[in-house]
């Protein structure tokens, strides 16, 4: 369940992009005067609006608004306006084809509403928060530029707004981790289009090795939490010592000399755009040894508080919606979105099966129809070469019964392997393992010290099945082969190792040949028609001692979604269909026909008539399918009457992996986002008009004109 709110959005900046490919301001500015680029485009001042009836929420804060403006960044300028450029503008340029006249009127918007948003926010903290005043603000602010070093003090004299928006973003320094956070992350992006720079510096000699093609990684992988940050972290440039950046790690082959490259191309693509000044133009040079005493380091930290600032005055308005989401009104959204399910998919089957496929952790099928389900698909295939044997008896002229029986002598040589091996390496950027007890297992921030966010459904549990030799300059790795007798073992042994859980084989042994797949004689059917059945080699059932449901599959301490982690592992592991990866329970599968292939389609709707933990292994013309239902829309996993999770239980709303958890939250995502949205808009309606805002396009024409 994804919880993220869709206006908290302070990560890192996306500046990387325009400057990490190399996109100079050659051409881009007609003008190499400093003094253009600071010349003011838009002003912003909402303080006499402020005063005005229809504004009547804030109208007493007015005069305090006004005092606070005074040292905010009310006037945008040229050089902000090609700051957002390369932010975000030069992507809607290069990527999406926009004209630059379309993409500078747009930035400006966004630039003029930023500034009516932050100086609303600051309203509202001044009313809300009493211990918020002009002269407490004045105090902080002296008593910051009193701790700062010289060069910190002239910075905040050119940039007032840094410490003001401190101020309210930390709500006088009480609380400071929106600030720290957002500093982290201004750094951090500094630090990755240096990275990404410095890549193209990194000599042969330094890195000069191949990766095998890379296999697919589990979504998340290595990914930061939501509010992750740390205060002990710098930007490294290679003009100052690497041991002395805490918590930032160098790509692989990076040297003082190729660093010192990336930050010399850094600069010189700011210059392109008239960011730093490197050649006394204006008759000062900027000191460029301390990137964070760049004027751009501090017209992007600017932006980045004013961001966050906005961000925190929507987060800390959920509290009026929270009010709101009782008990009779989540019982009518549960009623209604349910009620409304129903009359779709009841009229059209094929409605909900479209349903399915679209499903993903932030929406819910509430309605279900019997016989419908999710599985997931480890494909062991054919080798080259017996592909080609196989292809070679297609040309033969056999019949079908006959070239079942040609398929079946190459099936029984199939081996797989584990498919991880670009997951191990001695190269830092490609390796994604760990060592423990002699073997090697995967993500460890992700699945064993939690640095990381946790991967969904991925167990970590099962380790790399082959040879790992580090002694070499080059590690040397290896895959065993498995058959297919030997992945069952391997299957049944990962889940049976979870607490409570045993699988029983449905069906024959393994290599029994007894077993219909061995029998010649009985592919069809009386009626003449292929009996798909006979295709099924293996089939087994996991035995839960909790009874499988629908909210199971989201909570990570049931054995339902344990189960499906370790399947979902050994599928990242060794099936090549990578079709199935990173889905959100595998591939739908409908009782009335599918698009897969018959053997596949019929084990398939087997296992989800089974029920969850049930599963086959089948032939198919691509090879080994081992088959696990890992949701089942059936009598006994859902409701009665086609209810999935069975209603809105109140008292289960606070009870992480519930599904009463997860609607609640699903619901005051989407109560608390669309009172966020007519909220913004009814400031922005209020307050962007020629009282509050003016515009001097004269100054930005030459932007706008570039198309010409």
């Amino acid at each position: 369940m994804n919880k993220k709110h869709t206006f908290k959005k302070t990560t890192a900046l996306l500046m990387g992009v325009a400057l990490a490919v190399g996109a100079t301001g050659c051409g881009f500015i007609s003008t190499d005067s400093q003094k253009d680029l600071e010349q003011v485009v838009a002003t912003v001042d909402i303080t006499s609006h402020l005063k005005n009836a229809a504004a009547s929420e804030y109208k007493a804060q007015a005069d305090n608004v006004a005092k606070v403006v005074s040292n905010l960044s009310k006037d945008i300028t040229k050089r902000d306006l090609i700051s957002a450029f390369l932010t975000t503008g030069y992507q809607y340029v290069q990527n999406y084809g926009y004209t630059y006249e379309a993409t500078f009127n747009m930035l400006l918007d966004n630039l003029v509403n930023r500034e009516i948003m932050v100086q609303y926010a600051v309203a509202y903290y001044l009313a809300k928060n009493t211990a918020l005043t002009v002269d407490s603000m004045n105090a902080y602010v002296a008593a910051e530029k009193n701790n700062a070093t010289e060069k910190e003090k002239a910075k905040y004299e050119k940039y007032p707004e840094v410490l003001t928006l401190k101020y309210f973003l930390t709500e006088n320094g009480a609380e400071v981790k929106d600030y720290e956070k957002a500093v982290y992350d201004l750094k951090k992006s500094f630090n990755d289009s240096l990275d990404s720079l410095e890549a193209a510096f990194v000599t042969e000699s330094d890195e000069e090795h191949d990766h095998e093609e890379a296999r697919t990684l589990p979504t998340g992988v290595e990914m930061d939490k939501e509010d992750y940050y740390v205060n002990d972290y710098s930007i490294w440039t290679g003009r100052n010592a690497l041991s002395e950046c805490k918590n930032y790690d160098p790509i692989d082959g990076s040297t003082v000399t190729s660093r010192q490259k990336a930050y010399n191309a850094f600069l010189t693509n700011l210059q392109g755009y008239n960011l730093v000044d490197l050649d006394n133009s204006d008759g000062v040079v900027e000191d460029v040894s301390d990137i964070t005493g760049l004027n751009y380091y501090y017209v992007e930290l600017s932006s980045l508080l004013e961001q966050s600032l906005i961000d925190k005055y929507f987060e800390d308005l959920k509290g009026e919606v929270n009010l709101e989401l009782n008990n009779e009104y989540m019982q009518d959204k549960y009623t209604a979105y349910k009620a409304q399910n129903e009359r779709d998919y009841k009229e059209d089957p094929s409605a909900f099966g479209t349903a399915l496929d679209g499903a993903n952790e932030d929406t819910f099928v509430l309605y279900g129809l019997e016989g419908f389900g999710y599985v997931y698909n480890i494909l062991i295939p054919f080798s080259t070469s017996q592909t080609v044997r196989y292809n070679e008896a297609k040309n033969r002229g056999l019949s079908q019964s006959e070239l079942y029986v040609a398929r079946r002598t190459i099936l029984d040589q199939i081996k797989g392997k584990d498919l991880r091996t670009s997951w191990i390496s001695e190269h830092d950027h490609a390796n994604h393992s760990f060592e423990e007890d002699g073997k090697y297992y995967f993500f460890k921030e992700n699945v064993k010290d939690g640095s990381k966010e946790k991967l969904s459904h991925y167990a970590g549990n099962y380790a790399f099945n082959g040879e790992v030799d580090t002694t070499g300059d080059e590690w040397e790795i290896e895959a065993y082969s498995v058959s297919i007798d030997d992945f069952i073992g391997i299957f049944e042994a990962q889940i049976n190792a979870i607490d409570g859980v045993t699988t029983t084989t449905v069906d024959s042994a393994i290599s029994d040949d007894t077993h219909d797949y061995y029998t010649t004689t009985q592919y069809k059917k009386a009626d003449g028609k292929y009996d798909y059945s006979k295709f099924v080699y293996y089939e087994g059932q996991v035995n839960f001692t909790e009874t499988p449901t629908a909210a199971g599959f989201f909570n990570a301490e049931t054995q339902q979604y344990k189960v499906l982690s370790a399947v979902n592992e050994l599928m990242f592991a060794y099936s090549t269909d990578t079709g199935c990866l990173n889905t959100y329970m595998g591939y739908s599968v409908s009782p009335y026909g599918t698009q897969f292939v018959k053997e596949f389609e019929y084990a398939a709707q087997q296992v989800v008539k089974n029920g969850v933990g049930s599963y086959m292994v089948c032939a198919t013309d691509y090879g080994w399918h081992i088959i696990y239902c890992s949701f089942a829309y059936k009598a006994g996993y859902i409701g009665t009457e086609g209810d999935v999770y069975g209603g809105y239980v109140e008292t289960d709303k606070d009870v992480e992996g519930t599904f009463s958890n997860l609607f609640y939250e699903s619901v005051k995502e989407s109560a608390y986002n669309n009172y966020a949205n007519e909220k913004q808009n009814k400031v922005l309606l209020e307050f962007n008009n020629d009282t509050t805002v003016t515009r001097f396009q004269k100054r930005y024409q030459d932007l706008l004109d570039l198309d010409k």
